[in-house]
């Protein structure tokens, strides 16, 4: 996802699942060691990570994990299905997004998406839909931009029966984002400051669930630096996500 510099804080978190349907491999809390000023922290990767030590992914605090599956209508990240199988022996809990390219037809961008991903399982995060300045491969006017995300986005909440959620960051979705349809959609909003994040018109009143906080961030489980996020909410709240 795009990058900005920063340097952040970090506060850590304890919230353990584990895996305990084989069939399903699916994660569920097990105990929750949640303070008054404790905060559910993620990251978020593709294959630019490598191999990740998901052991030390966990003792340095990271809950959950959103995981690079589809760009475009046929690229599917080489590392996706062994970093989601991962993430749920290890028990992370683990979502997947979808970086989106204009050019490319946003039906076939959804469908390379849900094939990659297939059933949706129990204990899984939202789907994502990534949306910034780096997608924009081929020309296009707003007002398509936006009729062909929203394809996208009822496309996959009526193959997987979930609604996605939006990633973006404040400038573009102030420039791209402004129909009164995306505030159907949860926001994760990319805004690298240490101060709570600035939002798009769009989701001022609705607020933002996820908040990608820096992509600078040193984690002793991932080489080199890593996007860093946080969940607005407590672990009831994070639940009231999972796939049920």
């Amino acid at each position: 996802m795009k990058k900005l510099s920063i340097a952040i804080f970090a506060t850590s978190l304890l919230l353990y699942s584990c895996a305990n349907d084989k069939k399903n491999t699916t994660c569920e809390m097990e105990n929750e060691r949640i303070e008054k000023d404790s905060i559910i922290l993620g990251m978020d990767v593709s294959h630019y990570q490598g191999n990740i030590i998901w052991d030390d992914i966990k003792k340095d605090g990271v809950n959950f994990v959103y995981i690079k599956a589809t760009e475009g209508d046929t690229f599917i990240d080489p590392k996706f299905e062994i970093n989601r199988a991962d993430a749920k022996k290890n028990c992370v809990y683990q979502g997947a997004y979808h970086f989106y390219v204009t050019g490319n037809d946003p039906t076939k961008q959804a469908l390379n998406f849900t094939k990659a991903l297939g059933q949706l399982d129990s204990g899984s995060l939202p789907p994502v839909l990534d949306l910034e300045e780096g997608g924009i491969k081929a020309p296009v006017t707003k007002e398509n931009y936006q009729k062909n995300t929203l394809i996208w986005l009822k496309t996959v909440e009526k193959e997987l029966g979930v609604a996605p959620i939006i990633y973006t960051n404040l400038y573009f979705g102030i420039k791209y984002l402004d129909h009164p349809d995306f505030a159907k959609y949860k926001l994760w909003v990319a805004e690298y400051t240490k101060k709570k994040p600035k939002l798009p018109e769009t989701w001022k009143n609705q607020g933002w669930t996820f908040w990608q906080r820096t992509d600078l961030k040193k984690l002793s489980g991932v080489k080199g630096d890593i996007d860093y996020d946080v969940f607005k909410g407590d672990a009831q709240a994070f639940r009231a996500l999972l796939k049920k």
